[in-house]
């Protein structure tokens, strides 16, 4: 399968919204869904005693929203939520979603993570998307840190936090996965330089970006 930059995958999420009609919230709520899909098969038959999900303040913590939502009504109160600056989150369809899951789940600042027994959980990676370049900094730093410790199963949400989806450089705090659920097409850095060692095993979900969209791209 191809894989594409950064760019050129925001560039289909533009033209899919602009030019096909799909409303963000669409894609977003069916990436969620991928996720959640994902993380059920993989916990068929297996004990875990939470499911911890981290979320940034952009897109992908909109889509680890979702997923939070859907994993809330099949696993109920083992579902933790935690966002790093609830309050700066993005405007739309991100920001939509986090309220929806708020009235179901009680969601907590990133920095109590930090104080969490993560023992026999199952972490979900939605701080940053395929927009992160450089370092990761502030509290973000140490979640990552925190989610790369104990040797829990690790889903990430599109792209590794703190791994460039372009060139695959990873940042000095970027989680390592154990699974990547991406989205439409893999990204070009999931092969390169620190991407192989990141991502883990790495699924492409379809969440209804036109067939024609991706083949052009």
């Amino acid at each position: 399968m191809k894989s594409v930059t950064a760019s050129r995958m925001a560039e289909i999420d533009r033209i899919a919204q602009e030019e096909y009609g799909i409303p963000q919230i669409s894609l977003m709520e069916n990436a969620g869904r991928a996720v959640y899909a994902e993380i059920l098969k993989a916990l068929e038959g297996e004990y875990i005693e939470n499911i911890y999900i981290l979320c940034g303040k952009g897109n992908n913590g909109g889509d680890g929203f979702v997923a939070a939502r859907h994993l809330y009504g099949s696993f109920g109160e083992k579902v933790r939520v935690y966002a790093v600056d609830a309050e700066g989150m993005k405007e739309g369809a991100a920001r939509k979603n986090m309220e929806r899951a708020s009235s179901l789940i009680h969601i907590l600042p990133a920095e109590n993570f930090l104080d969490e027994d993560i023992h026999q959980s199952v972490l979900v990676d939605a701080l940053f998307g395929t927009g992160f370049t450089g370092e990761v900094r502030g509290i973000s730093s140490g979640v990552i840190d925190k989610i790369n410790a104990p040797g829990c199963p690790v889903f990430s949400v599109d792209v590794p936090s703190g791994l460039d989806a372009t060139t695959g450089k990873a940042s000095k705090h970027c989680v390592k996965a154990s699974k990547t659920i991406t989205f439409g097409l893999p990204k070009k850095g999931f092969y390169e330089n620190e991407g192989p060692e990141k991502c883990g095993k790495i699924v492409v979900a379809d969440i209804g970006f036109p067939k024609e969209l991706l083949d052009k791209y």
